[in-house]
């Protein structure tokens, strides 16, 4: 067995009135409206070798064999003023 690391960053430039708050359950989440929006990693797959293959995550077995090997995450927000 061995240990994989994924490294995943997103940078989004969002409206001014999406702001990031402390959910009720301590986590700290986007908020948009009445929504509140957190991260995940969601695998994609697909069968073909070609260059333009499709990629999704609609292969439900691979998708949950892999997300059954996650032992840790996390998901950190860094908001930045852009004037």
């Amino acid at each position: 067995m061995k240990t994989l690391t994924v490294v995943i960053r997103a940078e989004l430039e969002v409206p001014d009135d999406w702001e990031l708050v402390e959910h009720p359950s301590g986590m700290e989440v986007l908020k948009i409206g009445d929504a509140f929006v957190d991260f995940d990693i969601a695998p994609l797959t697909t069968k073909s070798a070609a260059p333009e293959a499709e990629w999704s995550d609609t292969d439900v077995d691979m998708v949950g064999t892999v997300l059954d090997t996650i032992v840790g995450m996390d998901v950190e927000f860094e908001a930045q003023t852009i004037h």
